[in-house]
């Protein structure tokens, strides 16, 4: 029964967000959102149970294959499109995460609970990849969900303000450029370096969509489905297999760590040769249904006062956030980068796939791809810099 409230939940939000014409709710706080927010509601009325097998069956089964569905179409050979001075700043964002995550730790740790720090890990994943990060890095540290639970609620509010604030800084642009004097920049006339222009002036690989997946849009049979979902469950079982029998490494690598880690790297190899054709089954939309299925279980392991409990979780929220955008002020400073390639760096980093061609079109039409881009390059990084900084912030913890 909770199963089937989580599955209609998503199906009726998607259907939502699909609804031709302007539809602000959505574009301001995207479908994923609401799969955490609104079953944390639930949670928090009492209306839905805070903890259930069902949680822990999703997070240990579910999740391997959704990150096989959803990485399977990856395309690696896209990345080269986005320049050298456009992979810098996404790599400046992803150190500025790493590096506000384990400050903001070191900071706020006698205020935090002992464990806290696998949830730097996770929100390290969700803010260089996406949730799906987030998630991985969670069930691969097995980080209690009374660490998750405010986690939530940092990562939402303060992501999405961060977003606000970067599409209010595109009044800005004229000012940041006087300050560095880049030269020959313009939305109009800009350097080739973030992407070539193609077909005929529009940039970007239209196929891609959330999570950095490309989809060909030849019709294909059920059969290939089936056989796609089969596969995906086939590298989930194997992973797990091999995540059983591969030793343990101290507190951070686990065999929940080993299966993460063989699912993420096998199937990105595999998005390599021809079998990265499977996805044109529309394996991806089936990827990202069951990340929004996981996500309303998350959230639902998440309490609205979890927050109220833990108030030092928003102080480390916010001042990471600053960090990163710090870090990030000084790379592109140095590198002479536009604003609106620093704040689209930055949201490729936080927000993910769905909210950086937002704000890059925000700046100029021809940043959205590069955006999408980032985000794809921080889907492919996010779970290995997560658990990295989770095994930093463990040392720091002194645990």
């Amino acid at each position: 029964m909770l199963l089937l409230i989580f599955i209609t939940l998503v199906a009726l939000l998607r259907k939502l967000s699909e609804i031709p014409g302007p539809n602000r709710l959505f574009q301001i706080l995207p479908v994923p959102f609401w799969c955490y927010f609104l079953p944390m509601v639930g949670t928090t009325l009492g209306w839905i149970p805070q903890s259930s097998p069902l949680y822990t069956f999703l997070s240990q089964q579910l999740l391997p294959v959704c990150l096989v569905l959803l990485l399977i179409g990856t395309d690696l050979k896209a990345l080269a499109r986005l320049g050298p001075m456009a992979t810098l700043l996404m790599l400046a964002g992803s150190v500025g995460t790493i590096a506000g995550g384990l400050a903001s730790f070191f900071l706020y740790r006698r205020w935090l609970p002992a464990d806290a720090w696998g949830g730097i890990g996770a929100l390290t994943g969700s803010w260089i990849g996406g949730s799906a990060n987030m998630l991985a890095v969670k069930e691969a540290l097995q980080v209690p969900d009374r660490i998750i639970g405010p986690l939530i609620i940092v990562d939402a509010g303060v992501a999405y303000s961060w977003m606000a604030l970067l599409i209010w800084s595109s009044s800005q642009q004229a000012h940041w450029e006087a300050f560095i004097r880049p030269g020959r920049w313009s939305p109009a006339t800009h350097d080739p370096r973030w992407g070539p222009v193609r077909d005929g002036g529009e940039r970007g690989d239209r196929g891609v969509e959330w999570g950095g997946l490309r989809h060909d849009r030849t019709p294909r049979s059920a059969f290939d489905s089936i056989t796609g979902v089969v596969f995906s469950i086939g590298i989930s079982v194997l992973a797990q297999w091999l995540g059983r029998h591969l030793p343990a490494l101290g507190s951070t690598i686990n065999p929940s760590t080993w299966t993460i880690l063989i699912v993420t790297s096998v199937t990105l190899l595999l998005s390599l040769t021809p079998l990265r054709k499977l996805d044109q089954a529309g394996l991806s939309k089936l990827g990202t249904f069951a990340l929004y299925v996981l996500l309303a279980s998350i959230g639902a392991r998440a309490n609205l006062t979890a927050i109220l409990q833990t108030p030092a979780f928003l102080a480390l929220g916010l001042t990471w956030i600053a960090i990163h955008g710090l870090c990030l002020l000084i790379a592109g400073y140095f590198a002479r980068a536009p604003l609106g390639l620093i704040a689209t760096a930055s949201q490729a980093n936080i927000g993910g796939p769905i909210s950086a061609p937002i704000v890059g079109a925000t700046f100029s039409p021809q940043l959205a791809s590069a955006g999408l881009l980032m985000a794809i390059l921080g889907n492919i990084l996010g779970t290995y810099l997560g658990l990295a900084a989770a095994w930093l912030a463990h040392h720091l913890s002194g645990v």
